[in-house]
């Protein structure tokens, strides 16, 4: 990676081709239909940043104080007679490809793509260097922006998440240096990527609905996205990455772990282990030592992630992650121990999907078990069939059997009205309340303050 930016800085190569090469026959415009996710602003963001005409639509509507209003954004005049010509229409997973803003600008001679596709196209224009892995990649995609912005080093970016100590999710940076990108498996979308290097995290069976096969399926995937990456390129690998040599095209190399006393902005085993992955990173880009370890002490994470959302009527501290499988309620728990050590834990968690909870139900007691209080809320479902019916409070007898010997708090409730009055009844001005999961939670969360 430093002989990249040592090349581009002494003018001996080319630029890459710039974004205005996808414009079709209607110019520079396009439209985002679901363009209030993450992964889609950040897309906006690129092309307004390139002087496109961006349209966006969103179920949800838009505030009237949206940056993305602010940078120049259009919202798509739904039901208008005619509708503005674009080149590209762009939808989110989410929307299903007959939605009716869609078809209406494939009408009008707009090309369609889903949001992978999208990135899968960016990714032909500049480096990328996708950050993989079924659990850490937002942590980890955000960490090495944040490393290379505070040293100086415009590469660009794509998070999947607020980022404090961002200026944006997302930013182009310099197009002569690489575009570093959280690379999604679900639904196998990281396929459609060609990334000069890959920094990859973990794999683990996840996405039961994509992966019905469990990790072996997992894995083919991750082989078949290692085999399209560069065969100049490198794959970082961090502490928990299984030997996958044999899949990638360019060379392989492991990331050593970091002395247990080296100071990080983050707590967590899992954290440590995905700083060595940073930090080698980091040094691949050119950094010193005293900017590595600077990246590494200095950064503060991503929204939801230990998120402190603030304190409760009473005193009790709120916190909000986004942790939903049972590997990342588990390694959350063990960081909030961590962080804030001797001081009660009551755990709010959602499951999210009805899938998930049955494909990894013998899992979630046991990540669980460093809760002192836990109020279940009932399954977040998304994506689920219909026939497919399951209830949180089948994890009770197995939780209440893995700590026979001491007295837990514990209860399931069907709505957050129901929640925030059991909650009521049993914290303390000292108590950490941990807000877990994927779905509505994180209002559940907020609603406390």
């Amino acid at each position: 990676m430093a002989e990249v930016i040592d090349t581009v800085i002494k003018g001996q190569s080319k630029p890459p081709r710039g974004i205005d090469c996808l414009a079709g026959t209607a110019g520079r415009k396009l439209l985002l239909v679901g363009a209030g996710g993450c992964g889609m602003r950040g897309l906006a963001a690129f092309f307004l940043d390139a002087g496109w005409q961006v349209y966006g639509q969103d179920a949800h509507g838009f505030a009237s104080n949206d940056p993305l209003l602010a940078a120049g954004m259009k919202v798509w005049p739904e039901g208008a007679e005619k509708s503005p010509e674009v080149s590209w229409v762009v939808r989110s997973a989410a929307v299903p490809a007959l939605e009716v803003n869609v078809a209406a600008a494939q009408q009008g001679g707009a090309r369609s793509a889903l949001y992978a596709e999208m990135l899968g196209e960016l990714s032909r224009l500049r480096p990328v260097l996708a950050v993989a892995g079924s659990h850490g990649k937002t942590t980890c995609t955000a960490w090495i922006a944040y490393g290379l912005r505070e040293a100086g080093v415009k590469a660009g970016y794509l998070v999947g998440a607020h980022v404090p100590q961002l200026d944006a999710s997302a930013d182009w940076g310099d197009p002569e240096l690489p575009l570093i990108v959280e690379s999604c498996e679900y639904a196998r979308s990281f396929h459609y990527l060609r990334p000069a290097d890959v920094a990859l995290i973990n794999v683990d069976a996840e996405h039961p609905d994509t992966y019905p096969g469990g990790l072996p399926e997992v894995v083919e995937a991750f082989e078949v996205f290692l085999s399209g990456m560069s065969a100049n390129g490198t794959v970082f690998a961090g502490p928990e990455t299984p030997d996958l040599q044999h899949a990638a095209d360019g060379a392989w190399q492991d990331c050593p772990t970091l002395a247990q006393d080296l100071p990080l902005g983050l707590t967590g085993q899992h954290n440590r282990r995905n700083a060595a992955l940073v930090a080698a990173v980091l040094r691949s880009f050119g950094l010193d030592e005293a900017a590595v370890l600077h990246a590494l002490a200095t950064f503060s994470g991503a929204a939801r992630r230990l998120e402190e959302v603030g304190q409760a009527q009473n005193g009790a501290l709120v916190v909000s992650d986004y942790a939903h499988h049972p590997v990342e309620v588990a390694a959350t728990l063990q960081a909030a121990r961590e962080r804030w050590p001797g001081r009660r834990l009551m755990v709010v968690f959602q499951p999210h999907q009805a899938q998930r909870f049955h494909a990894y139900r013998e899992l979630f007691a046991p990540s669980l078990d460093l809760a002192d209080a836990l109020l279940l809320l009932e399954i977040y479902r998304a994506r689920d069939p219909e026939e497919l019916q399951a209830s949180v409070a089948e994890l009770v007898p197995e939780l209440r059997q893995r700590l026979p010997n001491q007295e837990r708090a514990l209860s399931t409730v069907q709505n957050h009205q129901e929640g925030r009055k059991i909650l009521a009844s049993w914290w303390r001005p000292d108590d950490v309340v941990m807000c877990l999961g994927a779905g509505d939670v994180d209002a559940f969360a907020r609603s406390l303050l």
